[in-house]
Order: C-alpha cells, then sequence, then structure tokens
C-alpha cells in the first residue's frame, strides 16, 4: 500500500517574526489560506487515504497538529526534540516495514504551497510504481529563475517501461546542493537541471537496504529498537505516538551520534546508485522567505502587496509614493512613505523591516536573537 511520511516539526526560521517555534509557518495562515499543513493532508486525496498518513512532530507543536490532522491522518509522531530528518524517517519506515513489508512511502514536507495539486498527484502514482522497482525518486520542479539558496537535481537518462503515466522518468545524474549564484544561473539555462523539491518516494525495503548498505550504524540503531516501534498500534481514531515518553527511543536521540543528525538528502539520497527523477509542473513554492511569500499576494498597479491581518481584522495600511513593497501587518497601523522593494513583518512582539532581496538573511537574524538570549521571541 502507499503511505505518507509528512515532516510538521520545522521552526520556520526564514519567515520570522510570522513563524515560530511552537506555531510555525505549516501550522498558520499564510496570505489568506489554510494552513499549510491542512492544504498538504486535504490534497493527497485517495492516493494516500488518511488511514495510510503519519505526520511527525515535536512536543511543542503537537497540540495544534492533532487538531489540524484529526480525522485526516493515523499516527501523529511526536519526536523527543529535533535532530533534522534522517532518524524520525528510519524510525518510521521501519515501523511502516514491520505493518507493511509492501509499503511504498511518500516523504515530503508539510509547508510547501503547490497551485496545481492534480499535477502532484500524477506524478506521485507514478512515482509510487517507479518506486516498486526499486528506486528512490526525487520530483525534479522546473526551475523558474537562478536560486542559489535551493538543492539542485542533473537529470540523467530516460527510464523505459513507465510510458503510460504521460511523464518523463529519469536517472539522475548530479546532486547539488545550494550552488553559487553563477552555476544557479548556468543550471537555469538548461533543460536538464531541476531543483530538488525535498520529496522523495521509495519502498521500505529498498530504503531500508540503502540504510543498511550506506549507514550501517543507523540501521542497526532502529533493529535494536524495531521490538518497541512495533508495539504502536494508532488509528484515526487514536494517532498519537509520543515517542518521547518512551524511554528508549527518547535515550536514542539524545545520545543520536552527530552525524547522524543530518538529513536524508546528504546521508542517503545523493550516495544511492538508484535514483530517479520525475520532472512535474506544479506551481511549486517552498515559502522560504517573505519574498516567496508574497508572490502569492495580489499587487497593485505599484506592485505593492498586502497580507491579510490577524484573525482576518481589517487592516490599516498605506504606502504613499511606495513601489513593489509587501506588508505583513498586525494590528497598528502601518505607513511606508516613499520605499521602494521593501518588506515589512508587524507582529504583537517584533517588528521586521528588510529590503526584499535580504529576505534570505531573516535565518541569520533569528540566530543574532538567539544569542542575545531573547528566546521568548521565538
Amino acid at each position: 500500500m502507499n503511505y505518507a511520511l509528512i515532516l510538521s516539526g520545522g521552526s520556520g526560521t526564514r519567515l520570522w517574526p510570522l513563524s515560530r517555534r511552537a506555531r510555525p509557518k505549516h501550522l498558520i495562515s499564510l496570505a489568506g489560506e489554510v494552513p499549510l499543513l491542512e492544504q498538504t493532508l486535504d490534497r493527497l486525496g485517495e492516493i494516500i487515504p488518511p488511514e495510510q498518513r503519519f505526520l511527525i512532530t515535536i512536543p511543542e507543536q503537537a497540540p495544534i497538529v492533532r487538531d489540524l490532522a484529526r480525522g485526516r491522518a493515523a499516527g501523529i509522531i511526536i519526536e523527543p526534540l529535533g535532530r533534522n530528518n534522517l532518524f524520525p524517517m528510519a524510525l518510521s519506515t521501519r515501523f511502516l516495514f514491520d505493518r507493511d513489508p509492501d509499503a511504498r512511502i511518500a516523504f515530503l514536507p508539510s509547508d510547501h504551497h503547490i497551485l496545481k495539486p492534480g499535477n502532484l498527484l500524477s506524478a506521485l502514482e507514478c512515482a509510487f510504481d517507479v518506486a516498486g522497482e526499486g528506486y528512490v525518486v526525487t520530483l525534479g520542479i522546473h526551475t523558474r529563475h537562478p536560486e542559489p539558496n535551493y538543492g539542485h537535481i542533473m537529470r540523467g537518462d530516460k527510464i523505459e517501461g513507465f510510458e503510460s503515466s504521460g511523464l518523463e522518468v529519469c536517472s539522475v545524474n548530479t546532486f547539488r546542493e545550494k550552488p553559487p549564484m553563477d552555476l544557479a544561473e548556468e543550471y537555469h539555462s538548461s533543460d536538464d537541471w531541476f531543483w530538488n523539491g525535498g520529496i522523495f518516494i521509495f519502498s521500505a525495503s529498498a530504503m531500508l537496504g540503502l540504510i543498511e548498505e550506506i549507514q550501517p550504524e543507523l540501521f542497526d540503531m532502529i533493529n535494536e529498537l524495531a521490538p518497541i516501534l512495533s508495539k504502536e498500534d494508532p488509528g484515526l481514531d487514536h494517532p498519537v505516538i509520543d515517542w518521547e515518553a518512551v524511554e528508549e527511543i527518547n535515550e536514542a536521540y539524545r545520545t543520536l551520534p552527530r552525524k547522524l543528525q543530518t538529513s536524508i538528502d546528504y546521508a542517503l539520497i545523493e550516495k544511492c546508485s538508484k535514483v530517479a527523477t520525475i520532472p512535474v509542473e506544479m506551481g511549486w513554492n517552498d515559502l522560504g522567505g517573505f519574498a516567496a511569500l508574497s508572490n502569492l499576494l495580489e499587487p497593485d498597479d505599484s506592485a505593492n502587496s498586502v497580507g491579510p491581518g490577524p484573525d482576518e481584522s481589517e487592516t490599516r495600511v498605506l504606502m504613499p509614493g511606495t513601489a513593489g513593497t509587501t506588508v505583513f501587518p498586525g494590528r497598528r497601523c502601518v505607513v511606508c512613505l516613499d520605499c521602494e522593494d521593501m518588506i515589512v513583518v508587524d507582529t504583537p512582539d517584533a517588528l521586521l523591516v528588510l529590503p526584499r532581496s535580504s529576505s534570505g538573511k531573516v535565518r541569520e537574524v533569528v540566530d543574532l536573537i538567539r544569542q542575545q538570549g531573547w528566546l521568548e521571541l521565538l
């Protein structure tokens, strides 16, 4: 059967101060829409029905995740603490394998915006077939502009046998994580390079074999924990799987070697010899910064835009002499006078003002706030 493992525990630091650790971007309404996690669950449809969906989150976010996912997911896995995505993916894959040795899994984020969900579903349907042949599949996103902050993949030869899907299936020649701008421009001008959207599809058995081959220490760890994992029997009526409360799993998280506190991209996928990609145009946006988020808003004749107010309250924003500026308002009146290409984010306890071109640096601001010890702002 087809399953989904949905990452729902990130902090969304590039959208601070709208996104906070306890209520990050996938759990709040952005640009006037329902929370991204809710969108992610709704778009999966019957390809991955609710009883075959599992969410991975952290204690601070678990109550909201549980409420949003009620009746839409069979399991809500609460990690003791964040350790990147390799370890929870490996544990969850072993958990699903023990329930269903033929499980095919879509491992995907909960915080991406997709304008064409039908195209995503078509790609997933094809990807599950490809994964059934032992491949790890990644969905390739057509580049829209040079982007040095995204991972890239270069497609190789066409893989035969999946023509009935109407989609192209290719091997992956090269992964390149966050290339410099000159290479990003070169990749954008090529028909063979795509953004890596972070959506992976694989069979549980193939992934466990890959872990055994490339990360044997991790393989031994999940085998030792397998008897404990198999005791869980979640469902739509009782979906919570609290790993924080399980002494052995909690201890494994807290003593996890630093080399295993990494992503599946670095630890496994880039080292795998049997990786396929399916290029797909699905209106993908990872909302990785305010510049990307502002693209969801309708601009006026001066290319200015205003996000929704808190709790859909009336906003008071004036922008005389201003162009190319986006305001995410709070409850106060915001006036931008003679501004150009700026972003303003107003919240009750923090105000962020930056040039649009600096959107990718917001994560550095979060690091500075942490260094100052102002943890209540995070």
